[in-house]
């Protein structure tokens, strides 16, 4: 890790700028001022906030999930393998995918392969561990095309503000971005936690499970998948909406057009 930090410094120390230097974002008020002006902006945030929602109360329920339906706490570690995992292995894949159905259908896909594998696990109590962790993969499929998809389009609409404004925000819309998925994915453990809440549940670290009434155990089922699931199909309709894509271009990259729509940039 060092060495490539050391690597990035210096191979990039000599390197010329381009364009005028970014300006500094101000308070939090004038750079939510700067995104309000951006549509496109808002409403990727909002697609991005709800499955960053959705992924937040599954990271929470995972040790309950392991515990009391599975009913093995040393499974949390598999079934975050399971969920981690394809995210290194299909990146590559996203990437084609994006390119031949535009990033908007990609990330339709990858939102129905994460809230359909979701919503299959519901039926673990019936079908077992190996099921679970079956459909923890191909929620991670999903998850890794939402990944990917979701910095694409950012990227897209920075390069869109850059040319119809004549000025580099980068830094005000990564910063908001990565502030408000850190705010929104610690409230899914709030959503998980008042779920259980609602089952019943007795308070207990999930590492030493005690004995539930058989409405927790289903609210840990639930809270795990048919929550998350119900909150990532919100998003896949939103995606709908999503209006930045290759089919609206009539200009170059760098030059919006009537409609202000650029050409989507390469994930």
């Amino acid at each position: 890790m060092l060495a490539s930090m050391l690597g990035a410094f210096f191979g990039t120390a000599r390197a010329p700028m381009t364009g005028a230097p970014e300006p500094d974002g101000g308070t939090l008020w004038s750079q939510f001022a700067v995104v309000r002006s951006n549509p496109s902006y808002l409403w990727l945030l909002a697609l991005g906030c709800t499955q960053f929602l959705a992924v937040g109360v599954m990271l929470a329920a995972a040790p309950y999930f392991a515990s009391y339906v599975l009913g093995d706490p040393k499974a949390t570690s598999t079934l975050f393998a399971a969920l981690i995992g394809p995210i290194l292995l299909t990146m590559p894949l996203w990437v084609r995918l994006s390119k031949r159905y535009e990033k908007r259908g990609a990330m339709l896909l990858a939102g129905l392969l994460f809230g359909g594998g979701t919503a299959a696990a519901t039926a673990t109590p019936l079908l077992g561990a190996l099921y679970a962790h079956l459909m923890l993969f191909v929620v991670g499929v999903g998850f890794a095309g939402v990944q990917l998809l979701q910095f694409s389009m950012l990227a897209d609409v920075i390069a869109l503000d850059a040319a119809s404004t004549g000025k580099r925000r980068a830094g005000v819309f990564t910063g908001l971005w990565t502030a408000i998925e850190s705010a929104v994915s610690s409230f899914g453990a709030l959503i998980f936690g008042a779920v259980l809440s609602m089952g019943g549940f007795v308070s207990s670290d999930p590492g030493r499970p005690v004995v539930q009434p058989e409405s927790a155990i289903s609210a840990v089922l639930l809270g795990q998948t048919a929550v998350p699931a119900f909150i990532i199909f919100l998003a896949v309709l939103m995606t709908f909406r999503y209006r930045l894509t290759a089919e609206h271009v009539l200009h170059d990259p760098q030059q919006p057009s009537a409609s202000g729509e650029i050409r989507p940039a390469a994930p």
